[in-house]
């Protein structure tokens, strides 16, 4: 008689093989599926930064004077609308504008006292005391120095609030940044 060789895997074997790979598997799974969450989210944060920078560059150097200061000091929707939509996350944005009065913005202008440097007591054309030559700084108001535009708004600051969420999330302190410019304005506005 011949013997049989019984060399097969038998169901509990089987099972304790699978439960071991899934014991190892799904850890692995969990992780992709971090991963792939944080890479989301740092997409969303890159398209929001690009998104303010677009509109920063608006407010900086294509909006009018008169169209900037018209609601100076109240919240005002960023051009691209209240929810933005784009790769399946949402963006909100506001900017407001703070003007500055002309009457505000001061600065120290230099006073210089000419020396005639060939009548210097020293006779040869050297300056004996360079510091003799400039005086005390004068303050003064762009007011004071430009009065036939007093009236007019020569700086203003800008604050731009961008947050974003993505679909699964909702707006929050964390996905959001603020951007802050100065603009200044010439007399050919």
């Amino acid at each position: 008689m011949t013997k049989r060789c019984n060399s097969g895997v038998t169901l509990t074997e089987l099972m304790i093989a699978v439960g071991i790979l899934a014991f190892v598997v799904l850890p692995i799974f969990g992780l992709l599926q971090y991963t792939n969450r944080g890479t989301r989210e740092q997409d969303a944060e890159g398209i929001a930064a690009n998104l303010a920078k677009e509109e920063m560059n608006r407010l900086m150097y294509v909006i009018s004077r008169d169209n900037l200061l018209s609601g100076a000091g109240a919240a005002q929707p960023w051009s691209f609308g209240a929810d933005y939509e784009f790769k399946g996350n949402t963006f909100s944005g506001e900017y407001t504008v703070y003007p500055f009065s002309s009457t505000e913005l001061s600065f120290s202008i230099p006073q210089f006292t000419f020396h005639d440097p060939m009548g210097c007591a020293g006779g040869s054309g050297q300056e004996s005391n360079v510091a003799a030559t400039i005086g005390a700084p004068k303050n003064m108001t762009i007011a004071e120095v430009f009065p036939d535009t007093a009236g007019e708004c020569r700086l203003a600051d800008i604050k731009l609030l961008v947050k974003w969420k993505v679909p699964s999330g909702e707006y929050n302190e964390t996905n959001q940044f603020e951007l802050l410019a100065r603009r200044a304005f010439i007399d050919k506005e």
